[in-house]
């Protein structure tokens, strides 16, 4: 199945002590996202105060960078949510 990449928040977390990878992020958002096709999946909620994130909040999935890894500076790359336009 492909998705679209739009989807409602069901439910989510705010993370104030995260570990030490994304001390620099905190404090963020993780949240389950339904995807207009029915399938639920697990995500962190960017380019938003956490305060704004709701339960029903339209979003869009969004490439970015998830992290790096080691002294090669391998970067890993995958999908996070933001608020729907």
């Amino acid at each position: 199945m492909r998705l679209a990449g739009k989807g409602t928040v069901v439910t989510y977390t705010v993370i104030h002590d995260a570990p030490a990878q994304f001390e620099i992020q905190k404090p963020y958002v993780v949240a389950i996202v339904e995807m207009d096709e029915g399938v639920r999946i697990t995500s962190q909620i960017i380019d938003v105060n956490p305060a704004d994130v709701k339960i029903g909040m339209r979003v869009q999935a969004t490439f970015r960078k998830l992290g790096q890894q080691g002294d090669a500076g391998v970067i890993h790359y995958g999908y996070k949510f933001r608020p729907s336009a």
